[in-house]
C-alpha cells in the first residue's frame, strides 16, 4: 500500500488500484464490477490493465431526463433538492460502484446501497448518498452501486438491472476483502424502486450467501395487486410498440440502434400510458419466478433480518406503509428472523414540504452539511441516532446497543403482530413508537391535504 498527499494505491484481486484518501475514509469512485451489451446478461469484472485510476467521475446509467428540470421525468422538486449544481456522466455501459473504506481495519461489516428513482433515473453520483463518512467511521464500508435503469434494464422483462445487481453483490463478495470489507457481513440497504429491487431480489434465494440483511426505505414490503410486475406475455403488446417506435421491425434491430433513440421510444410509449407493472421488473421465471404472493405461499422468500419503512409524506403514502406493514406481518408469522419498522416523521426545515418521499435519506447518510437546508442541531442528533441504529443493524443483526459516543440508543423492538406492531418513531423527540392507527392517521391526511411532491 502505498500513500502521497491525499492519493491511496495498492494491489486488489483485479489490480492495482489508486483512490482518494479523505478525512474518515479511502474513496474509491466507479470500480467496475461488469460489463454488458444490451440486453445481454453482465459478466463480472476480474482484471483490469494497468492501474485503475479510482478518482474521476464515476459513469452513470443511461438515462436522459435527469429528474425533471430539462422537461423530461419526473418532478422539479428532486432535482433541486438532490441534483442540482452537480455533473453527471451517462453511459449505457456504467456497471460500476463507489467505496467507502475506513482509514483502519479489516475484515469489516459492508452496507451496499441501491439507489431508488423509480426504475428510470438515479445515480450513484448524487447526494444524499454518493459518500458517507458517517459509517467508515462506525467501522464499516460503504458501497453504492450504479445498474442499469429503464428501458435497458425493463424490455421484455429482462430484468436486466436486477442481474446487475447480483453479479455487484458477486463481486463484493470475491473482491470486497480487498478494500477492508467481510464478504460474510454484507447487508443491503435501498430506497424508493431500490426498496423495490431488495424485494424482488428476496423472492427467492438468488442472494443465498451473499447477503446477511436488508433495509427497504419507503418501497419494500408485501406487494398489492394493484402493483404487481407483468409476465412478459402480458407486457409483450407494450414492448412491441416500443419496438415500432423506435422505428424497428424486430428486437435485433433494437439492439443496434444508438441509446438515445431507443430511449426516447420508450419514454414517449411510458407516457402514453403509465403502467406500474411493466414499468418495474417483471415476472421472468428466474429473478421473480412467479407473482410475490406465490413467491410467498411457497416460502420460496430469502429469511433474513429486515429494516423496513416510510416516511409521513411519502408520494404513496398509506400504500408505502400498508406494503412495509404488511410484509413485517407476513415475516413475523413465517419467518425466523426480525423486522424492526421505522416510521419518519422529521418535518425539514426550509419550504413547505415536511417529511417527504426520500428525506430519511439526508439523516440516514449523515449528510445534511451537504444540503442547503437550514438544518439545526436537532436534526444532526437525529441524523446521528439514525446512523446509529444502521450500524448496529450491519453489524449485528439488531439496531440496538450504543452509538458512536458509547451511549446506549433508546430501545427499538422487533414488531410482533400479536404484542407490538409499533414503528420506531424518527421525529424531532425521537420518542416511542407510531403505532397503526396513528400512522394510519396520519397518512391519509397526508394523501389528502400535504401529499407530498411525486
Amino acid at each position: 500500500m502505498i500513500e502521497q498527499e491525499n492519493l491511496i494505491q495498492f494491489n486488489t484481486g483485479c489490480g492495482e488500484i489508486i483512490g482518494e484518501k479523505r478525512e474518515h475514509f479511502y474513496f474509491f469512485r466507479g470500480v467496475p464490477y461488469a460489463h454488458a451489451d444490451r440486453f445481454e446478461k453482465p459478466v463480472m469484472v476480474e482484471h483490469w490493465d494497468g492501474v485503475f485510476d479510482a478518482t474521476k467521475q464515476e459513469k452513470n446509467a443511461f438515462q436522459l431526463g435527469a429528474l425533471g428540470k430539462d422537461g423530461k421525468t419526473g418532478h422539479d422538486f428532486y432535482y433541486e433538492e438532490f441534483r442540482k449544481d452537480n455533473k453527471f456522466l451517462y453511459a449505457e455501459d456504467a456497471l460500476n460502484m463507489n467505496i467507502c473504506r475506513p482509514l483502519d481495519g479489516e475484515n469489516l461489516p459492508v452496507i451496499v446501497y441501491i439507489h431508488g428513482g423509480g426504475h428510470e433515473t438515479g445515480t450513484t453520483s448524487q447526494y444524499p448518498y454518493f459518500a458517507s463518512s458517517e459509517y467508515p467511521k462506525r467501522g464499516i464500508v460503504y458501497v453504492s452501486i450504479n445498474f442499469r435503469l429503464n428501458v435497458f434494464s425493463l424490455f421484455r422483462s429482462g430484468n436486466y438491472g436486477l442481474y446487475d445487481c447480483i453479479c455487484a453483490l458477486q463481486w463484493i463478495n470475491k473482491y470486497i476483502k480487498d478494500f477492508g470489507g467481510d464478504p460474510k457481513q454484507v447487508t443491503i440497504m435501498g430506497q424508493s424502486a431500490g426498496a423495490m429491487t431488495i424485494s424482488d431480489l428476496l423472492y427467492t434465494h438468488k442472494l443465498k450467501g451473499l447477503v446477511k440483511g436488508a433495509i427497504m426505505c419507503s418501497g419494500g414490503g408485501a406487494v398489492p395487486n394493484i402493483a404487481k410486475p407483468l409476465t412478459k406475455e402480458e407486457s409483450k403488446e407494450y414492448w412491441d410498440d416500443v419496438v415500432r417506435l423506435a422505428g424497428c421491425k424486430n428486437d435485433e434491430e433494437v439492439k443496434l440502434i444508438p441509446p438515445e433513440k431507443l430511449w426516447n421510444a420508450w419514454y414517449k410509449k411510458s407516457r402514453e400510458k403509465y403502467i406500474i407493472g411493466v414499468q418495474q421488473p417483471g415476472v421472468d421465471g428466474d429473478i421473480i419466478p412467479f407473482l410475490p404472493s406465490e413467491c410467498r405461499k411457497r416460502k420460496m422468500d430469502l429469511d433474513i433480518p429486515i429494516m423496513i419503512g416510510v416516511t409521513s409524506q411519502d408520494f404513496m403514502p398509506y400504500m408505502l406503509y400498508e406494503l412495509a406493514s404488511g410484509y413485517c406481518k407476513y415475516k413475523n408469522k413465517n419467518h425466523k428472523t426480525n423486522a424492526y419498522g421505522y416510521f419518519f416523521d422529521r418535518t425539514l426545515p426550509g419550504n413547505r414540504y415536511k417529511a417527504f418521499h426520500e428525506s430519511d435519506m439526508w439523516y440516514f447518510y449523515g449528510n445534511l452539511d451537504k444540503c442547503w437546508r437550514p438544518f439545526t442541531e436537532e436534526d444532526y442528533k437525529l441524523s446521528a441516532l439514525m446512523c446509529d441504529y444502521v450500524a448496529n443493524f450491519v453489524k449485528t443483526s439488531d439496531p440496538n446497543g450504543t452509538g458512536l459516543d458509547g451511549e446506549k440508543l433508546p430501545e427499538w423492538k422487533a414488531y410482533d403482530y400479536k404484542k407490538q406492531k409499533g414503528f420506531r418513531k424518527f421525529d424531532v423527540n425521537c420518542d416511542g413508537y407510531a403505532y397503526p392507527a396513528e400512522c394510519r392517521r396520519k397518512l391519509a391526511h397526508t394523501f389528502l391535504f400535504e401529499k407530498g411532491p411525486m
